[in-house]
């Protein structure tokens, strides 16, 4: 039996398209794979459709450098030149940034997901060093949060893996984006302030989603095959 033949495609998303929905962002894609004219594999039956999977939706109005989908393939074109194909396919405010030939065993990006990177600007963080090493360096830390009118308890510090400031505006977290637990970005903000933080948070983006490997280090989803540009 032939092995499959999958392509994940990278993706960033940015500017008022953010405001559109995952369905829509889903149909955008579809037509843009058709209109690019590449040998894409579609389902058997009386209404074929594309073998087309996406890792993980995104909050509407939440930018992303790290979007995923995965897409079957009938035959390979030049990767070298597919994302400057699909490129020419895409509207303002969504780019294709890399494609991936996944290996043969890899699994399906929304089945792969453990983590996310968000990466939050802020005002400015000059002075809050100290509180923030304070708070991630905690083993539990119990908060309590409203979701669509549910009163929600976790504790954060399960679901929060890493976090780095990386300038006087920015820092990033890496958090639990499994189906198991997916720690909300905005949850995180949340607990920062009640905290004590005074820095504001002015907007926050996903970067990238991790699976793991055989030794449980986190590994990007882009990094499960070989790499195209």
């Amino acid at each position: 039996m032939e092995d499959k033949k999958v392509l994940r495609f990278k993706f960033k998303k940015y500017g008022p398209i953010v405001y559109i929905g995952h369905l829509d962002i889903m149909r955008f894609f579809q037509k843009a794979i058709r209109r690019s004219g590449i040998d894409a594999a579609y389902t058997e039956g009386f209404s074929p459709h594309l073998k087309l999977s996406f890792a993980q939706p995104l909050s509407v109005g939440v930018e992303t450098d790290g979007d995923y989908f995965d897409l079957e393939m009938e035959t390979l074109p030049d990767l070298n030149t597919l994302v400057s194909g699909m490129n020419k396919q895409c509207v303002d405010g969504i780019e294709i940034l890399n494609v991936t030939l996944l290996n043969d065993d890899v699994q399906n990006g929304m089945s792969s997901v453990k983590a996310a990177d968000y990466i939050y600007s802020f005002d400015s963080l000059l002075g809050e060093k100290e509180l923030l090493d304070k708070f991630f360096s905690q083993e539990t830390y119990i908060f309590e949060y409203i979701r669509k009118e549910k009163t929600k308890v976790k504790d954060l510090m399960e679901d929060i893996y890493e976090y780095k400031i990386l300038s006087d505006n920015e820092l990033l977290v890496k958090v639990n984006s499994s189906s198991a637990g997916n720690l909300k970005a905005d949850v995180v903000i949340e607990a920062l302030e009640k905290y004590g933080l005074k820095a504001k948070c002015l907007k926050f983006k996903r970067s990238d989603l991790y699976t793991t490997d055989s030794e449980g280090r986190f590994l990007s989803l882009r990094d499960q095959g070989e790499v195209f540009f």
